[in-house]
């Protein structure tokens, strides 16, 4: 077994076992906790808990060595008692390979600058594509491009971010080709709430949702999020649907991590939990 810190298992044992009463959603958006997580964490595990039968939904689980580095990403489905999913990263000099054909490729504290994909994962024959990550000199993610493999000259994508007083506001993503935006969003923070390292937010991740909380894309929201709205569009940018989650009575640790919040609404498929309670766990270095 891997030597995590110890406080890891009262966290978990507080998402799963704790008997006693939730927080209610009318006692305000953010509520202490006396557990310390510990110096220089990040999320490790979320538990996804059906906030109104208190009955486990799933979680999503990273194994984080000595080294800093993931090991292991494993996806549980509580209700069916399965895993659903395992990913095993292997590091070979700069790159992270997820499987034999999609890998990141890291810069300097690891941080991503490149990811080759194949448009279906499940065919090794299909599309190649590859995925480049500008950040501005704070840190911050603001554009990804997407090339295919076979063209790189030409993106035929991109994503852009924008932030506000350090927090992800709004994300675009528009198909260079035809004009068209394939999907926005906006989202909202609380200003009261400054957590460490918290959860990740790029709203158009959806087919790598597994592996966005556990890699490193720069720095992460200065704020806790209270809202997030992503809309889906038709040719002619005309919207098709669109999600609409909150997030509120967040549990935060007396050092400032976040160990629970309550994600109601839509589920948000770049986020690796389903509305609900999530609870979070940390490795601490």
């Amino acid at each position: 077994m891997n030597k995590l810190f110890p406080l890891l298992f009262a966290v978990v044992a507080f998402s799963f076992y704790s008997c006693e009463k939730e927080y209610s959603l009318e006692n305000g958006t953010s509520v202490g906790s006396d557990l310390i997580v510990g110096i220089d964490c990040r999320i490790s595990k979320i538990v996804y808990i059906d906030s109104s039968s208190n009955i486990g939904i799933g979680s999503i689980d990273a194994v984080i060595n000595s080294l800093d580095d993931v090991s292991k990403i494993t996806r549980f489905d509580s209700l069916s008692n399965t895993i659903s999913n395992i990913i095993t990263p292997v590091y070979t000099n700069d790159s992270i390979y997820i499987n034999a054909d999609e890998y990141f490729v890291y810069g300097s504290n690891k941080r991503i600058i490149k990811m080759h994909g194949l448009v279906d994962p499940t065919d090794p024959f299909s599309i190649q594509f590859d995925v480049f990550y500008l950040y501005d000199a704070a840190g911050h993610l603001i554009i990804k491009d997407y090339f295919l493999t076979s063209n790189p000259i030409n993106p035929y994508k991109r994503v852009t971010y924008s932030y506000a007083d350090g927090n992800l506001s709004h994300m675009s993503a528009v198909d260079l080709l035809s004009g068209d935006m394939e999907a926005d969003a906006d989202m909202t923070y609380y200003s009261s709430i400054i957590p460490q390292k918290s959860m990740y937010i790029f709203p158009d991740e959806v087919p790598y949702a597994d592996l966005n909380q556990f890699f490193n894309f720069g720095l992460r929201n200065f704020n806790a999020v209270k809202g997030m709205i992503v809309r889906s569009y038709d040719p002619g940018n005309v919207v098709r649907d669109s999600a609409v989650s909150t997030f509120s009575s967040y549990t935060m640790s007396r050092d400032n991590y976040v160990i629970g919040v309550y994600m109601l609404g839509d589920d948000q498929p770049s986020i690796p939990a389903a509305v609900g309670k999530l609870n979070f766990s940390y490795k601490c270095r």
